[in-house]
């Protein structure tokens, strides 16, 4: 996926967030995460809107349906992550996006 397509599926999901549909937003992510261009991206891209996504304010406590299928997807682009790179911050957004899924 191209740097550029990124940042703009990144600024719809902020833009989703910041009118309060949360549901938009997380259709988003998952979109974003099972989009095969995705695992294209550089590890720096991917990282940016993985990080972005496990560390979103705002975001209620009790998972909805579409949460759950946002992180869900999300995990195994972070695992391919931390496969690549082996960076110690990559472990500990897995660790945190497991957390959140219980």
């Amino acid at each position: 996926m191209q740097s550029q397509q990124m940042i703009q599926a990144l600024a719809q999901i902020t833009s989703d967030f910041r009118r309060g549909d949360m549901d938009a937003a997380y259709q988003g992510y998952r979109d974003l995460f099972s989009n095969p261009a995705f695992a294209q991206g550089s590890a720096q891209d991917r990282r940016h809107a993985l990080r972005q996504f496990v560390h979103t304010q705002g975001a209620p406590s009790e998972l909805t349906r579409t949460m759950r299928v946002a992180h869900d997807t999300a995990v195994g682009p972070l695992q391919a992550l931390v496969a690549e790179s082996d960076d110690p911050g990559d472990r500990e957004l897995l660790k945190a996006l497991k957390q959140r899924l219980g």
